[in-house]
C-alpha cells in the first residue's frame, strides 16, 4: 500500500496528518489526567496554548485552507506559516514533554527510557538539540519545498505535498523546542546564540520572502494547471504569498525573541536568586563582583562579544538587503 492510497482524500481532508493530530491531543489528555506521573504543575496557561497550536495545525491540513492551499500561493504560504512556524511555537510554549511523556503506556516509556540510556538515543539527542542543527533544518525546511521544480511537483502530488508539511511541522517542533528550552547554558543553548538564531530566521525570510513578492516573473506554474481560485492573477498570487512569507513569518520570530528575553531575564533572576547556594566551588563567588574592578572584569568579554554579534546582525541585514535588490535587478 502506497502513501496515496492511505491520503485518499487529498490535501482538503488528510485522514494521516488529522491522525496524527487527534492522537497527540488524545496523548495530552490522557496525560493531563495523572498528575502523580506529570510531577509539575501544569496550569490552564499552558494547557491553552496546547490547545490553540493543535487547532492551528488542525486548521493547516485540513477544511477550506487545506483545500485552497493546492489552488493558491498565497493560502499555501499560510498554511506553512501555521505549520511550520505559529503552531509548533505554541505547543512548544506549553511545554507539553512531561504531559505526553505522562500520557504514554508504562512500557512505552520503559522503551523510552531504555533507548534514551543507550549510546544511538543518546547521540540523536544530542543532536537534535543543538542549535545549529535546528536553525538549519528550519531554514531548510522553508527553502527546499520554496524551489520552483519541487514546489510545483508538490502542489500536483497531495503525498509528497502531505510529507512536505508534516516535515515542516517536525522541523519546527524541534527548533522551538531548543529556542524556548526552560534550561538554561550549559545544559540546553546559551541565551544570546538563541536570539542570534532567531535573527538568522528573520534575515532568511526576508530574503525570500522579498524575492517573491518583488521578482516580475511566475515561478509557481502548478497552480495555474490545478487552476487559481477566484481567477486570482499568476502574479499577484505570488506577490502575496511572497509577503506571507516576509511579514507575518518575521512577526512569529520576533515573538519568539521576546520570548528569549523573558526567559534570559528569569534565568538571571534564577542565578541571582541562587548566589547564596553553596555549589561546592570557590568559583561560584565569581559569578556576583562586589566592586566595580570585578564588575568590569566580569562584564568586559560578554559586553565585546555582544558588541561583535551586534555589529555581526547589522551586516547580515546590510547583506540580504543588497544581495536582495541585486538579484530583482539583474536576475529575475
Amino acid at each position: 500500500m502506497n502513501v496515496a492510497e492511505l491520503d485518499p482524500f487529498g490535501p482538503a481532508l488528510s485522514p494521516m496528518a488529522l491522525a496524527a493530530i487527534v492522537g497527540l491531543v488524545w496523548l495530552y489528555l490522557s496525560g493531563a489526567g495523572r498528575p502523580r506521573l506529570v510531577r509539575e504543575r501544569v496550569g490552564s496557561v499552558r494547557h491553552t496554548l496546547f490547545a490553540a497550536g493543535a487547532v492551528l495545525l488542525a486548521l493547516a491540513f485540513a477544511g477550506p485552507l487545506a483545500s485552497a492551499g493546492p489552488r493558491l500561493f498565497a493560502a499555501h504560504q499560510v498554511q506553512h506559516l501555521l505549520i511550520r512556524l505559529l503552531g509548533p511555537m505554541l505547543i512548544v510554549l506549553s511545554h507539553p514533554w512531561p504531559v505526553l511523556r505522562a500520557g504514554l503506556p508504562r512500557r512505552t516509556r520503559r522503551g523510552l527510557r531504555r533507548f534514551g540510556n543507550r549510546p544511538a538515543g543518546q547521540i540523536s539527542a544530542r543532536v537534535l538539540s543543538r542549535l545549529d542543527v535546528s536553525f538549519v533544518l528550519l531554514i531548510a525546511a522553508l527553502y527546499f519545498w520554496q524551489i520552483p521544480v519541487v514546489h510545483n511537483a508538490a502542489v500536483g502530488m497531495p503525498p509528497l505535498a502531505l510529507f512536505a508539511h508534516l516535515s515542516m511541522t517536525l522541523v519546527g517542533l524541534n527548533f522551538f523546542a531548543v529556542v524556548l528550552d526552560r534550561r538554561d547554558a550549559p545544559e540546553a543553548a546559551t541565551q544570546s546564540l538563541r536570539v542570534l538564531a532567531l535573527v538568522g530566521i528573520i534575515l532568511s525570510n526576508i530574503l525570500l520572502g522579498s524575492l517573491t513578492t518583488m521578482k516580475e516573473s511566475v515561478l509557481y506554474s502548478g497552480y495555474d494547471i490545478a487552476g487559481r481560485l477566484w481567477n486570482f492573477a499568476p502574479l499577484a498570487d505570488e506577490t502575496t504569498g511572497g509577503y506571507t512569507i516576509w511579514v507575518p513569518s518575521s512577526f512569529v520570530i520576533i515573538a519568539a525573541i521576546i520570548l528569549v528575553f523573558n526567559g534570559w531575564n528569569a534565568a538571571e533572576v534564577r542565578r541571582w536568586n541562587a548566589r547564596h547556594s553553596w555549589t561546592g566551588s570557590n568559583a561560584a563567588a565569581l559569578e556576583f563582583p562586589e566592586t566595580a574592578h570585578e564588575l568590569r572584569l566580569k562584564v568586559t568579554e560578554p559586553n565585546r562579544r555582544m558588541g561583535r554579534t551586534l555589529a555581526l546582525v547589522s551586516a547580515a541585514m546590510f547583506a540580504t538587503v543588497m544581495i536582495t535588490g541585486a538579484t530583482i535587478i539583474y536576475a529575475l
